[in-house]
């Protein structure tokens, strides 16, 4: 009895002794500096909790009223939304979550992330995914959402290029000394990108011309630096290539129509200034191949902008250009070709 009690005595001392080594492994087993400038573990953990308000009425549709994009492509698209948290640049904390496709013009949710009591620049990005298809936009890279880049190859056509994008700065350094605290904040991201669209004012003029055409050919080609990313945390575009092009094949309308929507894109736009560059539309016989028309002018926009370009680009010769007031705002309706 007095041996069984003996052994207990010397087992509680132990790991009464031992408790303090294990403390202090623990503690170094993960060190970084503190807010007082010490090695060790930061106490301090804040909860961020970011509703995000996004307006996702397409810029088309605030000419013609449409609100969802279904009515236009009928593809299992989601939403995703990140929210990053940067401290001196560096990537220190991103949640992903994704949202059905909202039938309405507005998506709210939130995304929390728990940090420590410092200063972030806090980065929203939003855009749409479809499943089992390489996303539009690439946000695994080791920069994260402050060097987002388009997928390989390049599209057009298409609303679910649209995206969204907020980057604010948060001071959690109030929270120093509480544990488990709350910080919510509001985010609206706006719109890094600019749309436009092509639309032909010459219909009768070409099938009366090409009667044996029922359909063309268009391929619409950036002739010089077009931004293909985004860098989030300081609204600026990034990764700009050179001779990059996409194309579609439209039918003439059979119904008297005289205009003719052609090819539509989204284009990153810097948070101050407009994105230019110098692009050439060809049509040619979707049937036999053959050049019919081609127009070559300067596109420039900027962001959150929606540009309906109109003009005969369906009998426009070779030789022949259009202007275009890199300026305007709204629709634009060319009269006068350049040389």
């Amino acid at each position: 009895m007095k041996k069984n009690r003996l052994k207990r005595e010397l087992l509680r001392w132990g790991m009464l002794l031992a408790f303090p080594a294990l403390m202090s492994s623990c503690l170094m087993e993960y060190p970084e500096m503190t807010a007082d400038g010490e090695l060790g573990v930061d106490p301090t953990s804040v909860t961020v909790k970011a509703k995000i308000l996004i307006d996702l009425k397409s810029l088309a549709a605030q000419k013609t009223g449409r609100l969802a994009r279904a009515e236009d492509e009928e593809a299992a698209y989601s939403h995703r939304i990140v929210v990053a948290a940067y401290e001196d640049r560096q990537l220190v904390q991103q949640e992903v979550i994704y949202e059905d496709l909202s039938a309405s013009s507005r998506l709210q949710t939130e995304v929390r992330l728990r940090l420590h009591a410092r200063r972030y620049q806090l980065v929203v990005w939003a855009d749409y995914v479809q499943e089992g298809e390489e996303p539009f936009y690439d946000i695994d890279g080791p920069e994260g959402l402050a060097s987002i880049i388009g997928r390989e190859g390049y599209t057009g056509n298409t609303e679910y290029k649209d995206a969204f994008y907020s980057s604010k700065e948060i001071d959690l350094t109030g929270y120093k000394d509480e544990w488990n605290a709350e910080f919510p904040l509001e985010v609206t991201p706006e719109r890094p990108l600019a749309r436009y669209e092509l639309t032909a004012t010459d219909v009768t003029s070409f099938l009366r011309e090409y009667p044996e055409v029922t359909k063309v050919r268009l391929t619409l080609k950036y002739d010089d630096y077009l931004p293909k990313g985004f860098n989030a945390l300081d609204g600026i575009t990034k990764h700009a290539f050179k001779y990059l092009q996409y194309s579609r094949t439209v039918s003439l309308p059979k119904d008297g129509a005289t205009s003719l929507p052609l090819m539509f894109d989204y284009v990153f736009a810097d948070s101050e200034g407009n994105t230019s560059v110098p692009v050439t539309l060809l049509v040619e016989d979707a049937d036999k191949g053959t050049l019919l028309a081609s127009s070559s002018f300067r596109l420039s926009c900027a962001q959150g902008e929606n540009k309906d370009i109109q003009f005969d680009f369906l009998t426009t010769s070779p030789e022949d250009g259009v202007g275009f007031n890199p300026g305007f705002d709204g629709d634009q309706e060319v009269e006068l070709p350049v040389e």
